[in-house]
């Protein structure tokens, strides 16, 4: 994530004379289109979507009080801000079968003043959307998308929206505080809070190149005359069931793959896959035994492949946000829960930036959903990540690692058993294995 300031004489005259919320911001600054710079993508794919990057141009407000008291000056604070505005982005996108991810990829700070006790920011982001594609078809080029730009109404101020508008404009009943941005139709009657246009315009259809798994990077010594990888499952607890999640990867485990759990830990079932001189060595977490949250921690920075099953909380939850948290090497994380790619992808991505991995994807690999996903299909969807990466791992072992799965492959399968959930791997479009 990369973040830069310059001043927009124009812009600032626009705010001056009144014009922001009537017309917008697109009178001020550099137009969308001119480029942001910086890091500009997810390197997401998959057979049945493909990515776009769009540049969102808009103002965002909030009275420097508070924690909020350095604004005009704290870009940290400018970007969160930001971020927090661009959530509400989410069914203006989706009106165009856009599913945008709700933190900005790279954003170039274009203006800050102080107005009538407002902060008044205004800027340009890249922002990653995926839309859906029939299995089997290329991606359109940029000039075959219809339209390529269009425009999304956003609340000025995004701190305490729900409680600004009184929850008016929401599409649910149980909308709340911690969700009213996924349930926010700015178009509703009762919705009066003063809100900003924000202009979004597509800029480039991403490449589909054919790439890998790291593979190399997964076969390790595991001290037994075998290489391979540790992989961690970390299911959440269950709805109605607390068990239910641990035994839906207990079954495919067992069933499936025919393996046999050995005690590990308390509350931690340890299975050993092992074809030919290669295995993977699974661990099972029991949410019932295991506090959540410290399981999860603990497994983000032990292991090579990290599987989540649970809810997305809207977005909410602060599962990637810690770089502490991490193992410094490749990892392959996956979240099955609800719209993982825009709630989490660009979570790992920036806790995983490094100097010399600004982008962060060169030490993980996201595989997510794009749409909400279910509980029941998460096991389903674990043994295609599972079986991918062993077949690959085994045809490099015996000398046939033209035969290892690209990654495409190996989402290909999920999206053959779960239809409509869009899952795809993010991180991936630099990948360096090749057989």
């Amino acid at each position: 994530m990369r973040i830069r300031a310059r001043t927009s004489t124009a812009s600032i005259l626009a705010l001056a004379t009144g014009c922001m919320a009537a017309s917008g911001p697109g009178s001020g600054g550099t137009g969308a289109g001119s480029g942001a710079g910086g890091k500009e993508d997810s390197g997401w794919l998959s057979d049945t979507s493909f990515e776009v990057d769009a540049h969102v141009h808009s103002w965002v407000a909030h009275a420097p009080e508070g924690e909020w008291a350095s604004l005009a000056s704290d870009r940290e604070l400018q970007t969160t801000l930001i971020d927090l505005q661009l959530k509400y982005a989410k069914n203006g996108t989706e009106a165009h079968d856009y599913r945008a991810n709700q933190l900005f990829d790279d954003v170039e700070i274009l203006d800050v003043r102080d107005d009538g006790g407002l902060v008044m920011i205004e800027y340009r982001a890249v922002v990653d959307m995926i839309a859906p594609l029939q299995a089997g078809q290329d991606a359109p080029t940029l000039d075959e998308l219809d339209p390529r730009s269009f425009e999304v109404q956003l609340p000025l101020d995004p701190v305490d929206v729900y409680a600004a508008s009184g929850g008016a404009g929401a599409t649910d009943a149980h909308a709340s505080d911690y969700n009213y941005a996924y349930y926010w139709k700015p178009e509703l009657d009762g919705c009066d809070i003063e809100k900003v246009p924000a202009s979004v315009e597509i800029v480039e259809v991403l490449s589909r190149p054919v790439v890998f798994p790291e593979y190399d990077q997964l076969m390790r010594d595991l001290g037994d005359g075998t290489t391979g990888f540790r992989a961690a499952l970390v299911p959440a607890r269950g709805d109605d069931d607390p068990r239910s999640r641990f035994d839906a990867h207990r079954a495919m485990l067992e069933e499936d793959l025919g393996l046999t759990a050995e005690p590990a830990s308390e509350g931690v079932s340890r299975y050993r896959w092992r074809e030919g001189e290669v295995q993977i060595v699974i661990d099972l977490f029991d949410p019932t035994v295991h506090e959540f949250s410290s399981s999860y921690r603990g497994a983000l920075s032990e292991y090579q492949l990290v599987f989540y099953n649970g809810h997305s909380a809207y977005g909410t939850q602060q599962l990637l946000t810690d770089p502490e948290a991490f193992a410094p090497d490749y990892q392959i994380l996956m979240l099955h829960s609800c719209q993982s790619y825009a709630y989490f992808v660009q979570q790992a991505l920036r806790a995983k930036a490094t100097a010399d991995d600004p982008e962060g994807e060169a030490t993980v690999d996201f595989v997510a959903t794009g749409r909400s996903s279910y509980p029941t299909d998460s096991a389903i969807t674990l043994r295609a990540l599972l079986r991918g990466l062993m077949d690959g791992l085994v045809a490099i072992a015996e000398r046939r690692a033209q035969e290892a799965p690209d990654w495409i492959s190996v989402v290909s399968v999920m999206n053959r058993q779960v239809n409509g959930i869009l899952y795809g791997v993010a991180g991936v479009r630099t990948n360096s294995w090749h057989p």
